[in-house]
């Protein structure tokens, strides 16, 4: 039977399964799976500075000092400083110029516990200082400040500034911390014995931040 005759009888009796055999390939094509739509891409979350975080506030609400001064590339003390001292330094700069309070307070507690940070009472340092800046003291900027200035060893702490140890004894003594204090307030304190009685930052030998405190 030809192929014409064969088509033929297939549609007359339409109740038989007629299959034609070729030796080419069957022209059929699959059908396509369905089509699967893309998952959406997720949208980032907005994620709050470290600062609004703790405070539960937006991050324009948080307050802190630092975010004002000048940039300013941190460059090694001189003379040098044992390596963990200076490595602190320099995290508890970046940590103040970063408004990074979260950091912070990692830093008070890294290398020992806690830091005097008052003489008065509390036990919270990033608290405290975040109260601070809600009343209007720099405190944050001034860590930063007196850590990129000169210090002074006693004992087993280095001190920042230097005229902590050394006292304001003449112009030249305080004018590095002019913009940093008020000059008035600096020529007061002058005044009363030469003894500096701004912030001060005290590090251990070994690298433990121990005080970021004013006062007498």
């Amino acid at each position: 039977m030809n192929r014409s005759t064969f088509v033929s009888a297939c549609a007359a009796t339409l109740l038989l399964a007629c299959t034609e055999r070729s030796s080419s390939p069957s022209a059929h094509t699959p059908p396509s799976p369905p089509e699967t739509q893309a998952p959406a891409p997720s949208t980032p979350q907005a994620s709050n500075t470290p600062a609004a975080e703790d405070a539960g506030l937006p991050a324009s609400e948080v307050k802190c000092s630092a975010k004002d001064l000048p940039p300013k590339d941190t460059s090694a003390a001189v003379p040098p400083l044992p390596q963990p001292v200076e490595t602190m330094r320099e995290n508890i700069i970046a940590a103040a110029r970063a408004c990074d309070y979260t950091r912070l307070a990692k830093l008070v507690d890294e290398n020992g516990p806690g830091v005097r940070f008052t003489f008065g009472e509390g036990n919270d340092a990033v608290a405290y200082w975040k109260d601070e800046e809600s009343r209007g003291v720099p405190v944050i900027a001034r860590i930063a400040q007196v850590l990129e200035l000169p210090y002074a060893k006693e004992g087993d702490l280095y001190y920042w500034p230097s005229v902590h140890i050394t006292g304001l004894k003449s112009p030249k003594d305080w004018k590095p911390l002019v913009g940093i204090y008020p000059e008035a307030q600096l020529k007061a304190m002058q005044k009363d014995n030469g003894s500096y009685l701004g912030l001060r930052v005290g590090i251990s030998k070994t690298g433990d931040w121990q005080l970021a405190v004013a006062g007498d």
